[in-house]
């Protein structure tokens, strides 16, 4: 049961990390700018913000697995 879960993780981890990488456009727009990235990364920091959090999602979720 252990190692499934694992997979699991891994497989869910992965989606949604590309899909923050991915369309950090469209989730900018529906969920709005955030003004703490605004400030401590730049102009357009909330986009970074996206990329940022799926690239960490996407280690999270490989480090789990091992």
């Amino acid at each position: 049961m252990g190692i499934i879960l694992k997979i699991i993780v891994l497989i869910v981890g992965l989606a949604a990390g590309v899909a923050m990488l991915t369309h950090s456009y469209q989730l900018t727009h529906l969920f709005g700018y955030n003004s703490l990235a605004e400030r401590y990364l730049g102009t357009g920091g909330t986009y970074s913000m996206w990329k940022i959090l799926g690239a960490l999602t996407i280690i999270g979720a490989v480090l789990y697995v091992f």
